[in-house]
């Protein structure tokens, strides 16, 4: 039996850390860029972690004074506003020492995946599922979500059979 939430969240995760991983991150130019104004800790910390921004899609440049503008954006937020996302990494990355950029971004990406995933009650097509399931298969590990959670299980007959109390 396949969770087809967790089936999608976990083909559409790994693609977005593959896009990152190969640097082929697509980023949206805003017009007019936007400027944000951050306190003088979240500066420093965007500052020192402004290559996890980049990896994610944002292309961001110092504007003084504790303001940063943002010129592009990642393409793909699945869901999410790009302020919401902005926000939440330089939230996670400002909490303290930090595993290291590439976790914290792991993090946000997961979140992002799940949040775009078909839900447990929609209904897919067949063909729809069929693709979603060859490249679920086609990954090196299919069997868990970026959170955890497994995606595929698996019961005999007997054990089928033992829930509908056919055999003792």
């Amino acid at each position: 039996m396949i969770d087809q939430h967790a089936a999608h969240e976990k083909v559409k995760y790994e693609r977005l850390v593959k896009a990152m991983r190969e640097k082929n991150v697509s980023t949206q130019m805003l017009m007019p860029p936007q400027v944000v104004h951050v306190s003088a800790r979240e500066e420093q910390v965007l500052t020192q972690h402004l290559d996890a921004f980049t990896a994610l899609g944002f292309e961001i440049e110092d504007f003084g004074e504790h303001a940063f503008v943002i010129r592009g954006v990642p393409v793909d937020l699945y869901g999410c506003s790009y302020q919401q996302l902005f926000e939440e990494v330089l939230d996670e990355l400002s909490r303290g020492p930090v595993q290291g950029n590439f976790e914290v971004i792991k993090d946000k990406l997961a979140s992002m995946a799940c949040k775009s995933a078909v839900k447990g009650n929609m209904s897919m097509s067949r063909p729809e599922l069929e693709a979603l399931i060859d490249e679920l298969l086609s990954l090196e590990n299919p069997y868990f979500c970026p959170h955890g959670r497994p995606v595929i299980i698996s019961m005999t007959k007997q054990e089928i059979e033992k829930k509908f109390k056919r055999i003792v």
